[in-house]
């Protein structure tokens, strides 16, 4: 569902759309649009974990407030996220899980894993 462009932009829109946030629904699939576009929508919707929308939504609120904090989010950020997951999955019922729970697990790998220590932003 995600190789056919139309249905990718559909998809990322459906999946992401965030109807908590009633000044900005879209402010999560934001993160997606770039020059990468497809590359970050391929990678990150390929993982069996994104088709659930509370796992899908907390791994993007973490990445979000990670890339807020001053780090640039590539490739590996994505992977390290759903490899976690993955293993946490032997533990956890990630179904049961909230968006916070997620975001919460996903920001505190991604921390320790890429050591990421607290970055103030001078305006």
């Amino acid at each position: 569902m995600f190789v056919h462009a139309l249905a990718r932009l559909w998809w990322v829109g459906y999946m992401t759309y965030d109807e908590n946030n009633q000044e900005n629904p879209y402010w999560l699939t934001e993160f997606f649009c770039s020059a990468d576009f497809s590359a970050r929508c391929v990678v990150f919707f390929s993982s069996n974990f994104t088709s659930n929308r509370a796992i899908t939504k907390g791994i993007l609120r973490a990445l979000i407030a990670l890339r807020d904090e001053g780090v640039v989010i590539k490739r590996d950020h994505f992977v390290e996220s759903t490899k976690y997951l993955n293993i946490s999955g032997g533990a956890l019922v990630l179904d049961l899980l909230e968006e916070d729970e997620v975001k919460e697990m996903v920001e505190k790998r991604i921390k320790k894993v890429f050591d990421v220590k607290k970055v103030v932003v001078i305006s």
